[in-house]
């Protein structure tokens, strides 16, 4: 009886997996095949970002995003209002703001269940304080903001923190709203020029954007 109990229980847990799919998606919302979702994926011409995500019924979701990047305007003293609040400590007015954002449910590492460590945060910021502590002797305003519903185990009350929950998200409906899979970046400059760059990337590359020759192939501001 015992045996054919755990028989039982075998077949159900291979028979709910199977069931499990892979479902992709174009830019347009459209179901399409794997092999067309990997052309374009592969096409460096269409310069596609994805996401990719698990719904409730255990289906993993692969969706197109069309660009890389995306821009706009928008009014910086509230975009810094927002961040001093978050980490209760000023701002200089002629600073650019840089954001990291990771998204919930993103299956970027092996950690889908949005909880962020001690040791997770750590391991993140052995990488990135050298980086931070270059970016931000140029007049930039580094800080890592994760989607409301996530778990950071963060020091919010510390003064050298920049790991913060985007507790009303904010940033998620205002800026960062197309997920994207690894998270996204923005620069937001005083003039209110925003810069946004989804996908897989680091900070210093792009603090390179600021540079004036990059700069200008997105704004033609000279500010």
């Amino acid at each position: 009886m015992k045996l054919a109990f755990t028989i039982i229980i075998i077949l159900f847990f291979f028979q709910s997996t199977s069931a499990q799919e892979n479902i992709y998606i174009d830019e347009n919302g459209k179901i399409i095949s794997s092999e067309a979702y990997s052309e374009k994926l592969r096409n460096q011409d269409l310069s596609y970002s994805k996401w990719l995500h698990i719904d409730e019924n255990g289906d993993t979701h692969y969706t197109l995003t069309q660009g890389y990047y995306s821009k706009g305007v928008f009014d910086y003293f509230e975009i810094k209002s927002e961040i001093e609040n978050l980490i209760n400590r000023k701002i200089p007015d002629s600073n650019t703001i840089l954001i990291e954002y990771r998204y919930k449910d993103d299956l970027c590492t092996a950690r889908r269940d949005n909880k962020w460590t001690k040791d997770e945060i750590l391991d993140r910021k052995n990488f990135l304080n050298p980086l931070r502590t270059d970016i931000e002797k140029n007049k930039i305003t580094f800080i890592v903001l994760f989607e409301n519903g996530m778990t950071l185990r963060n020091r919010p009350h510390k003064k050298d923190e920049y790991f913060y929950i985007d507790s009303n998200n904010f940033f998620r409906n205002k800026i960062f709203i197309k997920p994207t899979w690894c998270g996204s970046y923005a620069l937001i400059k005083p003039n209110g020029e925003t810069l946004i760059r989804n996908g897989e990337y680091r900070p210093d590359w792009m603090a390179e954007h600021l540079k004036n020759v990059n700069w200008k192939l997105f704004f033609d501001s000279k500010n």
